[in-house]
């Protein structure tokens, strides 16, 4: 892999909580539980709902092919600027599409309309996350990388639950200019911390130049074993958390009305996320990040299993999201801290290959999401709870008994910046 110039750090580090600010979750909790919603209020099944997200979800798997260009050319920060102001425009334009989209059950021009509009924005949206995160690296402490963690995670679940059950009621309630205005408006609000980052010093790279490179220095880079295991565990779907994409669709099944499921979905997502991700993050410190992320996903199963099997009432409904959830935080926030630990300091390429590891998750979410789907499609709220749950116990077990036996070459995560700088020498 083409090697460059260390960068000196910054004189200053941006303090780990910017990055939650900046990471956002408006945008992807509109595409997945404000859609979840908005298209069955129109008579659109769940099962089509689920179909719709997985298109729209593609872009987060496909995006490390254009990810390059933030690593080269303009500052990191002014790539992410734009990025924000278009997936915000795409945002804004699919509002009034909603009901075109909704005709013949979803399966009409307008629907398809609907998931190109979203699908660019997403992939918008997903390049700047990356860039997002491919800046943390140089502008934030090694030592404070569980925090950032812990931070962009709380950020991002809770934005996407707390955001999108906010456009459901800006939707619902608003005439439809001033729906159309205020549903984009927290992404451009989320990147305002931009303009006052510390300066990125880094070697950058002409586009040219960062393209015909990117395959050369990803072929080096996955030569690693720690990277090639991680992508492993990535990419198999034992740990994806999929139904966050659907609850929202669910709570007819558990007696429970538009107006309540979109609270619960709303508050205790966001309250249970949040704890998740405080707790995922000190425990990213101290537990290897791969059992972290699996484990979570293997509780949060037992739990559909409670949900399957006991009364089919608001209050099993509410419980049920809220443990998922707080599983969902630790285990994002797990996932974070190890993509982190991957790419390392000084890394030219640092968002790209952020991008990949996140491609790699979104890859698996994309396939349950489809798959829980189909599960909805044969037996409701029951169905995809069962599809669900069994994804994360079979392939979570496999999964857990291949980091046991092989490992992969992984090392422990370090808890001080010295032994940080240390493991990324050795890597």
């Amino acid at each position: 892999m083409e090697s460059a110039t260390p960068s000196a750090s910054p004189k200053k580090y941006a303090p780990p909580w910017v990055f939650g600010i900046l990471y956002g979750g408006t945008y992807n909790g509109f595409a997945t539980v404000s859609l979840s919603q908005l298209l069955p209020d129109r008579g659109v099944s769940l099962e089509r709902e689920s179909e719709i997200v997985v298109a729209i979800l593609t872009a987060s798997y496909i995006s490390f092919l254009l990810t390059p260009l933030v690593d080269c050319g303009l500052p990191r920060r002014v790539w992410a600027g734009i990025l924000a102001c278009m997936a915000a425009l795409c945002l804004a334009i699919s509002v009034p599409m909603l009901n075109a989209a909704a005709h013949n059950g979803g399966h009409g021009s307008g629907s398809v309309a609907l998931m190109l509009v979203l699908f660019f924005g997403y992939l918008c949206n997903q390049i700047y996350t990356s860039s997002i995160g491919g800046m943390v690296p140089n502008l934030v402490a090694p030592s404070k990388h569980g925090d950032v963690s812990a931070w962009m995670n709380i950020a991002y679940l809770s934005l996407s639950f707390a955001g999108g059950a906010l456009s459901v009621w800006e939707v619902r309630h608003l005439p439809l200019a001033v729906a159309t205005v205020l549903v984009p408006l927290p992404v451009l609000l989320g990147a305002i911390p931009l303009f006052f980052l510390p300066r990125e010093v880094r070697a950058l790279r002409a586009v040219g130049e960062a393209m015909r490179q990117l395959f050369a220095d990803l072929w080096a880079t996955a030569k690693k074993p720690s990277y090639l295991f991680a992508l492993l565990v990535f990419v198999v779907p034992s740990a994806t958390f999929a139904l966050q994409n659907l609850f929202g669709g669910m709570g007819a099944d558990f007696h429970s009305g538009p107006e309540l499921t979109n609270l619960a979905v709303g508050i205790l997502s966001v309250i249970a996320c949040a704890a998740g991700a405080a707790v995922g993050g000190p425990l990213s410190n101290r537990i290897d990040r791969r059992l972290l992320f699996i484990a979570p996903a293997i509780l949060a199963a037992l739990g559909n299993l409670v949900m399957i099997f006991g009364p089919h009432t608001p209050w099993m409904f509410a419980g049920g999201l809220f443990f998922y959830n707080l599983m969902a935080g630790i285990n994002y926030t797990a996932t974070s801290a190890l993509v982190f630990q991957i790419v390392g300091r000084n890394n030219p390429l640092s968002a790209t290959q952020y991008s990949v590891c996140i491609a790699a998750c979104n890859l698996a979410i994309a396939g349950s999401v489809f798959m829980d789907g189909k599960g909805a499609g044969h037996g409701g709220a029951n169905g995809a709870l069962m599809v669900d749950a069994l994804l994360s116990l079979v392939l979570g077990a496999i999964v857990l008994a291949l980091v046991w036996r092989f490992g992969g070459g992984f090392q422990k995560p370090p808890t001080h910046e010295e032994d940080m700088l240390d493991a990324a020498v050795k890597a």
